[in-house]
C-alpha cells in the first residue's frame, strides 16, 4: 500500500446529516443463508468533529450505532448517532462541551473568569459517549463505554431510552467495556477505583427472572490492590475461564496524581497516562469465590486490549490474548496517524499469545518449567517465589507471529472452555485481512479480498442452529471505507472455509463509521 497519499478517511466524516434513521435496503452481491435471519448490532466512535472542535484520538469519537437487518438473504442498514447527554450538549453548544479521552472540553465563552476558576473546585462529571460496545441481556440492549454510565438503547430506532451510573451502587470510577456474560444471565466487569486503597474490581450484576439486569444487587466480588502507590494499570478487558478471572497489572498505568489535578493542568485523560516499559506485567488469578491465588505470575511488559478466551487444563490455566510488546499502544491511537492511507505505526503488530500458568505451585521445583501442556509457552518458578512466564506466538513460519486484532470465538458454547477456532481482523495494519486461527493445527486460513482502500473490522461468529461443529456458521464482518470514492460493505463468510458467501454494500454517497464491537440478535 502507497503512504504517499493524503486525505480525510471516509470514517471520520460522519456528520448529523449522515444518519440514515429509517433503514435502507443494500445491494447484495452472492447469496445469504436463509437461516441467518435478525439484527447485527455495532457501535463505535462516528462523530470527530462539532464546530470547530476538532476530537483528537479514535476513542473520542460520539457514539454511532449502526444495525444491518437481515432477512430473506435481503439486507438493510441503519445508523443513528447516540443521543446521550454528552451529544446533546455537544450539538447544542455546536462544540465539545465534555472532556474526551485525548481531547478536552472548549470553555464556555459566556462563562466569566471566575466562573472559570470556580469549576475547578467542583466534581466533573464523567461522560456518558459509551462508543465501545453494545450488548444484550434480556429484551435490553447497553452501550457502553469505560466509564461507570452505561445507556439502555431502543433496538428499533436505536435511540437511548435510560441511563444507569454503576457506579451509584459500587465505588468503582470506570469500567471495562467489555463484560463477560453468565448462563445465567447475570455479567461479571472489571472495574477501577482511585481512591486511597485504588484496586482492580471484579464486579457482578445479576440478572432478573426476565433476564434483565439487577442493578440494585451489583457487589464487587473480589479486588486487587495495585502494586503502584500513586498509578493504577489500564485495563480494556480481563479474562475469565470457568474457575477463574485474569486480571494484567500491565505497566501502561494511570497517574492518579495526573488525574486529580488535571482540571489545572489543563490535561486530557490521555494526557494523565504514564508508562513504565521496564517494569514488568502481572497476571492476577481469582478464583470466582473473590479469592486470589498467591502466586505472583510475571511476564515481560507488554500491552493488551483484547483477550480471547480462558480455560483451565490439567491444573493449568491457559490464558489466550491479543499482545502488543510496546506498552504505549493506546498513545498511538491519535487522528493524526490515521490520516489518509496510513496504516498505525505501532513499532509492533499486535499478535496473538496464548501464556499458560501452573495454579498449583506448592510443590514445584525452582527454574523448572511446569507446563505439561503441548505449547511452547512456558512458566518457570523463580527462587522469590514468583513464576516467570513466557507465550507461545504460534511462529513456526519464523515470523514474529500471527498478527490480529479484535478476535472473536464461538462466544456461547466455548467461552470459558476449551476450543480450537478464533476468528480475527488485522484492522489498522498492513495486512488488512480477516483471518481464522486453528489453535490445533497452528495453521491460520485468511481472506485477502478486502481492498486496499478500505478496513476490515470485527468479524462476529454467527452459529448455524443445531450445529454440531465449533465452526459450523458465518462470519459478519464490516468493512469500511478509508478513501472517499470507496464503498463500505458488510463481508459474509463460511466460518469453516473463509470462502465470500455474500457482501452487502452501501452506496459511496453513505458512510460507514468505524465500530469497535457489536453482537447478533436472532429474529
Amino acid at each position: 500500500m502507497s503512504q504517499t497519499e493524503n486525505f480525510v478517511p471516509v470514517w471520520q466524516q460522519y456528520k448529523p446529516e449522515s444518519q440514515l434513521p429509517d433503514p435502507v435496503p443494500l445491494t447484495v452481491k452472492g447469496t445469504i443463508p436463509s437461516w441467518v435471519k435478525g439484527s447485527l448490532y455495532r457501535n463505535g466512535s462516528g462523530v470527530y468533529e462539532i464546530g470547530d472542535s476538532k476530537l483528537k484520538h479514535v476513542f473520542d469519537g460520539m457514539a454511532v450505532l449502526l444495525r444491518f437487518i437481515i432477512e430473506n438473504g435481503e439486507v438493510k442498514f441503519q445508523s443513528k448517532i447516540l443521543n446521550s447527554e454528552s451529544w446533546e450538549d455537544c450539538y447544542k453548544a455546536n462544540r465539545l462541551v465534555v472532556n474526551q479521552f485525548g481531547t478536552l472540553a472548549v470553555p464556555d465563552p459566556c462563562k466569566s473568569i471566575f466562573s472559570r476558576i470556580f469549576s475547578f473546585f467542583t466534581p466533573e462529571a464523567s461522560t456518558d459517549n459509551t462508543s465501545v460496545n453494545i450488548i444484550d441481556r434480556g429484551d435490553q440492549l447497553w452501550a457502553m463505554t469505560e466509564t461507570t454510565k452505561i445507556n439502555r438503547v431502543d433496538p428499533e430506532t436505536l435511540s437511548k431510552i435510560d441511563q444507569v451510573d454503576v457506579g451509584k451502587y459500587l465505588t468503582i470510577h470506570l469500567a471495562t467495556a467489555h463484560p463477560h456474560l453468565d448462563k445465567d444471565g447475570s455479567i461479571y466487569n472489571l472495574a477501577t477505583n482511585f481512591n486511597p486503597k485504588a484496586a482492580y474490581n471484579i464486579i457482578k450484576i445479576p440478572a432478573k427472572s426476565d433476564g434483565v439486569l439487577d442493578f440494585d444487587n451489583s457487589k464487587i466480588m473480589a479486588s486487587v490492590p495495585s502494586r503502584w502507590k500513586w498509578n493504577i494499570g489500564y485495563n480494556h478487558s480481563f479474562g475469565m475461564s470457568e474457575n477463574h478471572f485474569v486480571i494484567l497489572e500491565q505497566p501502561f498505568v494511570f497517574s492518579i496524581g495526573r488525574l486529580i489535578f488535571r482540571r489545572f493542568t489543563n490535561s486530557s485523560v490521555g494526557d494523565c497516562f504514564v508508562s513504565y516499559p521496564e517494569e514488568q506485567s502481572i497476571f492476577h488469578i481469582i478464583r470466582k469465590d473473590g479469592k486470589e491465588i498467591n502466586v505472583k505470575y510475571v511476564t515481560d511488559p507488554l500491552f493488551v486490549f483484547h483477550y480471547v478466551n480462558c480455560y483451565e487444563e490439567d491444573g493449568q490455566l491457559v490464558i489466550d490474548l491479543v499482545m502488543y510488546k510496546s506498552v504505549d499502544s493506546v498513545t498511538k491511537l491519535y487522528r493524526e496517524h490515521l490520516q489518509g492511507n496510513a496504516v498505525l505505526q505501532l513499532g509492533y503488530a499486535p499478535l496473538f499469545a496464548r501464556f499458560v500458568v501452573p495454579l498449583d505451585v506448592t510443590t514445584a521445583e525452582v527454574n523448572k518449567n511446569l507446563i505439561t501442556l503441548d505449547t511452547k509457552a512456558t512458566a518457570v518458578l523463580q527462587n522469590d517465589g514468583s513464576v516467570f512466564c513466557t507465550p507461545d506466538l504460534f511462529n513456526e513460519d519464523g515470523s514474529d507471529g500471527v498478527v490480529m486484532e479484535l478476535p472473536q470465538i464461538n462466544y456461547k458454547t466455548n467461552n470459558g472452555k476449551k476450543y480450537r477456532y478464533i476468528f480475527a481482523s488485522t484492522i489498522f495494519t498492513r495486512e488488512n485481512r480477516i483471518l481464522k486461527l486453528d489453535l490445533k493445527t497452528r495453521k491460520f486460513l485468511e481472506f485477502t479480498n478486502i481492498g486496499v482502500n478500505s478496513l476490515p473490522g470485527e468479524p462476529i461468529f454467527l452459529p448455524k442452529p443445531g450445529s454440531t461443529k465449533e465452526d459450523e456458521g458465518v462470519l459478519l464482518a464490516p468493512v469500511i471505507a478509508n478513501k472517499p470514492g470507496t464503498e463500505s460493505y458488510l463481508l459474509i463468510l463460511d466460518a469453516e472455509t473463509l470462502t465470500e458467501l455474500a457482501r452487502a454494500t452501501l452506496p459511496a454517497k453513505d458512510i460507514m463509521t468505524l465500530t469497535f464491537h457489536g453482537f447478533f440478535k436472532p429474529m
